[in-house]
């Protein structure tokens, strides 16, 4: 054991040394600093339980919704289940004998093979489905004229190369009766050389946005979004859609949708025929 005469070790030596008062600001700055650091893996953690407490981030049912109006557009994005009117049916699709769960959407897109040409399209849109949608293509050479579309979206490099492909082969695209085709989705539909929509479809957009940790920091995480944005307009101005339909994406945020009404479908070109009456939309306005 050490005794009052010991000669003082090196630390008590390096803290003799220094000027009066530094060392107690020494200590001061780190409390400051752990502080710090505590209070933004707080808010870190606020946030994305904020996110996740959003309207539609996590559900797995469908939501009910009112239909947009001429200055009502907004609607939270829904990347797990879809938006449905008060009293609506569950949609129809191709190949399908039973209308498909909502939770269906949350899963890799699949695609079947129904009657009289039609074809359907389900789920999201995740690496590799182009690829998965040129197979499925060939397997039915010929026996595809149209493709129905019912999804929340999901990677947009994907969604352009389905779009190409699509108007490629020539096929024709819908989106049927209370269906869903959102965020990246509208791109696969803006590739069909006819483009069928019916009027209690949900049809929106909303910015592109790139994870940093795919693409290194937030700069070029922004950067990337912002030249995706740039293709994605190309890719419209290609297959004969106007470009404005994009301005509407850039302009909403992740979270939420910029919901098309049907007038603008057509207006936009991004559908060239609407199918139903309006009796869905003036009935769930009531």
């Amino acid at each position: 054991m050490l005794s009052n005469d010991d000669p003082p070790g090196r630390i008590e030596r390096f803290l003799n040394r220094l000027p009066e008062g530094l060392f107690l600001r020494l200590v001061l700055l780190a409390v400051v600093g752990a502080t710090g650091i505590m209070l933004a893996s707080d808010f870190e953690q606020l946030k994305n339980a904020r996110q996740a407490a959003l309207p539609g981030s996590q559900r797995t049912e469908p939501l009910i919704l009112a239909p947009p109006g001429r200055k009502d557009h907004l609607r939270p994005y829904l990347p797990r289940t879809m938006p449905r009117r008060r009293g609506a049916r569950p949609v129809r699709l191709p190949g399908y004998e039973h209308p498909p769960p909502a939770s269906a959407l949350s899963r890799r897109m699949v695609f079947r093979l129904g009657s009289g040409g039609r074809a359907s399209a389900l789920g999201r849109i995740e690496p590799g489905t182009a690829g998965e949608l040129e197979r499925f293509l060939d397997r039915n050479k010929g026996k595809v004229r149209a493709l129905s579309l019912h999804s929340p979206g999901g990677a947009v490099a994907e969604a352009i190369d389905m779009a190409r492909l699509i108007r490629k082969r020539g096929l024709d695209t819908r989106i049927e009766r209370n269906g869903y085709c959102a965020s990246s989705c509208p791109l696969v539909f803006a590739g069909g050389k006819e483009r069928q929509a019916a009027r209690s479809a949900w049809i929106g957009v909303h910015q592109v946005y790139a994870l940093p940790e795919a693409v290194g920091s937030l700069h070029e995480g922004m950067a990337e979004a912002q030249k995706v944005s740039a293709v994605c307009q190309t890719l419209l101005v290609e297959m004969g859609v106007d470009p404005r339909v994009w301005l509407h994406a850039m302009s909403t945020a992740k979270d939420q949708l910029y919901i098309f009404t049907p007038e603008q479908l057509l207006e936009l070109k991004l559908a060239t025929k609407l199918t139903g009456s309006d009796s869905t939309r003036r009935s769930a306005r009531r």
